[in-house]
């Protein structure tokens, strides 16, 4: 999943840093941090139950290890309006249209490369 998704990514990503999966019966959790091509790292953590994606969280830091954004489904603010999925951003948190690591890739790799 995570693997296959991070290779159709090749002007986007230099590097995967760290990658794990996990399997326990029907729950699947995939973590991983890969280095973009501007210098900033992307933190992924994916849990899958059935099949489906229940859990995610993609969080983009400096080099330096400062938040830049971070998008999650984790269901702590229900006043967004696209609650539970939110982007935490320069200290804000706002609705977000993304809905898995595929979204996000997308977005990173338009606004990197504009």
């Amino acid at each position: 999943m995570i693997p296959e998704t991070l290779e159709r990514y090749p002007a986007l990503i230099v590097a995967i840093s760290y990658l794990n999966h996990r399997l326990d019966g029907a729950v699947e959790q995939f973590k991983a941090e890969v280095q973009l091509v501007d210098g900033s790292r992307l933190y992924i953590n994916e849990v899958y139950s059935d099949g489906a994606l229940r859990k995610y969280a993609y969080y983009r830091l400096t080099p330096g290890g400062e938040i830049l954004q971070g998008w999650d489904n984790a269901p702590h603010h229900p006043e967004i309006a696209s609650y539970p999925h939110h982007l935490h951003q320069q200290g804000l948190i706002e609705s977000s249209a993304v809905r898995s690591l595929n979204d996000v890739l997308d977005l990173l790799e338009k606004h990197i490369h504009d």
